[in-house]
């Protein structure tokens, strides 16, 4: 049966048009969901809230180009700080002082970008599988199987492309709630002009301003973070969550096994007990 999606309420900023799920009460959380093609705030992350929403004010947008989200006036630069600086911007129109940021593959590379540009804003990190362009090298593990998903998905989308891609995301498909409402949905969501524009901003490369090594960069986060890694990552390989432990200080790694990509989907209430554990 299809999740029913909570009509979200929209804020606009000097950048983007945000589309947003506000709920719960206490600290706030915000949460930043991953780049895949179709890929939106609530699809991500929308059966977590629940796990969460006795305890924190969780705050659940769609980044610029993603679900409903759309950049007004792009300013440019790489996506990770265009959607960092937007999102740092919506969390002031709110009234949020500072908020426990979490996020999932590019949604972690944005929260990071966060917590270097406007640490003011960032109390505590959960990352999980984040990606950060340029960081980590591929030592042991074999290439990316699922990068291939990924760039071959546009131009041309297709229902056994997502089906693939959505696979992939998971150590075990069978553990994704709705897998087949969620194959169609984002699948049906990819077909739409406007988010393959948006996805294609995002892939695109952009020259980054900071002459520091992506290490250096990492390294200056100095936040409280809890890394959390699915050992069977076909995007983010457990090599590179050492390199992560490594660079991040002040960090704690915990690694799930049998587990892929979407810990917060596949390990739902581990995952929920860990983040509530540290937080």
């Amino acid at each position: 049966m299809p999740v029913t999606v909570p009509k979200p309420a929209v804020l606009q900023t000097s950048e983007a048009s945000i589309s947003y799920h506000d709920v719960g009460s206490g600290p706030v959380l915000l949460v930043l969901h991953g780049g895949g093609p179709g890929a939106s705030g609530w699809g991500n992350f929308g059966r977590n809230v629940d796990d969460f929403k006795d305890r924190y004010r969780v705050i659940v947008p769609d980044q610029p180009g993603f679900g409903e989200s759309r950049f007004t006036d792009d300013r440019g630069g790489d996506y990770h700080s265009a959607s960092a600086r937007v999102m740092a911007e919506f969390l002031d129109k709110l009234g949020v002082k500072k908020a426990h940021v979490l996020g999932n593959s590019m949604g972690g590379g944005v929260a990071l970008r966060m917590a270097m540009h406007y640490p003011e804003k960032v109390d505590k990190l959960v990352l999980m599988g984040p990606y950060f362009r340029g960081f980590g090298h591929q030592l042991l593990a074999p290439r990316h199987e699922g990068d291939a998903h990924l760039r071959g998905y546009f131009p041309n989308p297709s229902i056994e492309k997502m089906r693939a891609l959505i696979e992939a995301f998971a150590f075990d498909p069978s553990t994704i709630e709705g897998v087949e409402d969620v194959i169609k949905s984002r699948y049906e969501a990819t077909l739409r002009p406007e988010i393959q524009a948006g996805y294609m901003r995002m892939a695109r490369p952009a020259t980054d301003p900071d002459p520091r090594s992506a290490f250096d960069k990492v390294a200056s986060v100095t936040n409280k973070t809890l890394l959390i890694w699915g050992r069977d990552d076909r995007f983010c390989h457990l090599e590179y969550a050492f390199f992560f432990m490594s660079a991040l200080r002040n960090s704690t790694l915990v690694v799930l096994r049998d587990t892929g990509h979407w810990v917060q989907v596949e390990r739902r209430a581990e995952f929920a007990r860990y983040v509530c554990a540290f937080l």
